[in-house]
């Protein structure tokens, strides 16, 4: 009991790294205040504000997502000793310096899906089509920032650019498209535990780090093709 409860043990380790993961979750959700305004003062309309906001609140997306893999990895390779909450802003700042074109093509594909829905949303067709459409922009958006998560931690070059990261995304789901529906999976079972009644809101505050840790474990754990690659980097 004395090497268990000792502030160096198992126990003392597990809770930090609890906390470091509920400050990369928490940090993730700041992220996303936009998006969350948007919903609680504006919500889904047919009308042309509505989109344009709409996906403008998307922008900061892309890079969170980045800096949440990046910070997840940190926790999952250190655990009490990670550094989660400078590892996330920081690859934030690089996400928005270096992942641009990410966040404006996401929005781009969100301006086309809703003008979709306000004009033919009375088709079921085109619902169905919207829907196929959003879950392939998530997962290419995932595989987006697990190519650019992937660089060796400590890092701070560059981030490689456009087309050659979206072709390392494609090519990975592609050669492993169970491992892309692992990721649409752990995404829809998140956000229905965010609408549980009374713990819905508890488990928001965990459920971005706990998302990013099943990602890399599912990565991990399928040989996810880019991640081979990865470990033979020096």
């Amino acid at each position: 009991m004395r090497a268990l409860l000792a502030l160096d043990g198992a126990l003392a380790g597990t809770v930090l790294a609890v906390f470091r993961a509920f400050v990369v979750s928490v940090s993730f959700i700041g992220c996303l205040v936009p998006v969350l305004a948007f919903t609680a003062l504006v919500g889904w309309q047919a009308t042309h504000l509505a989109v344009w906001l709409g996906a403008a609140a998307l922008l900061p997306l892309a890079p969170a997502t980045y800096a949440l893999l990046r910070g997840v990895r940190t926790v999952l390779a250190e655990r009490a000793d990670a550094r989660a909450g400078r590892e996330f802003w920081t690859s934030f700042a690089r996400g928005c310096r270096d992942l641009w074109w990410a966040a404006l093509g996401l929005s781009a594909i969100v301006v086309v899906l809703e003008y979709d829905l306000a004009l033919f949303g009375g088709a079921d067709a085109v619902v169905l089509l919207a829907a196929v459409a959003a879950a392939v922009a998530v997962v290419l958006l995932i595989g987006v920032c697990v190519v650019a998560a992937a660089q060796p931690m400590g890092t701070e070059r560059t981030l490689p650019g456009a087309v050659e990261t979206v072709t390392a995304a494609v090519r990975a789901i592609v050669r492993r498209p169970h491992i892309a529906l692992s990721w649409l999976l752990l995404t829809g079972l998140g956000l229905a535990a965010t609408a549980l009644p009374l713990v819905g809101p508890a488990i928001a505050l965990f459920l971005p780090a706990a998302v990013g840790a099943g990602i890399h474990i599912c990565n991990d754990a399928l040989r996810l093709p880019l991640n081979d690659e990865t470990r033979r980097t020096p």
